[in-house]
C-alpha cells in the first residue's frame, strides 16, 4: 500500500476538512468547506510554534470570533478536534522527515 505524500496543501486541506466537519456555526455542508479557511492559518502557526491549539480555538475561534457562549460540550468536541489536527499534523511531519 503506498504511504499518502503531504504536501503543504494537503495538510490545509485536511485541517481545513476538520474543522469544516466539526462546523460550530452548522452552515449547511457546501458552506463549511470555505467557513472556516482563515482559521487554518492560525492553526497552522500554532502547530509549528507549539503554543496551546486547544485555548486558540475555545477562546479565539468558538467564544471571541464566533460569539459562541461557554460550553462544557464544545470544550470536549474541541480537544478530540485538536487530537485529530495534530495527528494529521504528525503525519505530515513525518512524511517531510524523510526527504
Amino acid at each position: 500500500m503506498d504511504q499518502q505524500k503531504f504536501t503543504p496543501n494537503s495538510l490545509f486541506d485536511q485541517v481545513n476538512a476538520l474543522l469544516s466537519s466539526w462546523n460550530p456555526l452548522e452552515v449547511p455542508d457546501y458552506v463549511a468547506d470555505t467557513e472556516y479557511k482563515d482559521y487554518v492559518y492560525d492553526i497552522l502557526d500554532i502547530l509549528k510554534s507549539g503554543k496551546d491549539m486547544e485555548s486558540y480555538i475555545y477562546n479565539d475561534m468558538f467564544v471571541r470570533a464566533m460569539g459562541l457562549g461557554p460550553s462544557e460540550s464544545a470544550e470536549r468536541e474541541i480537544s478530540t478536534l485538536c487530537r485529530s489536527i495534530e495527528n494529521v499534523y504528525k503525519e505530515y511531519s513525518k512524511s517531510y522527515e524523510k526527504y
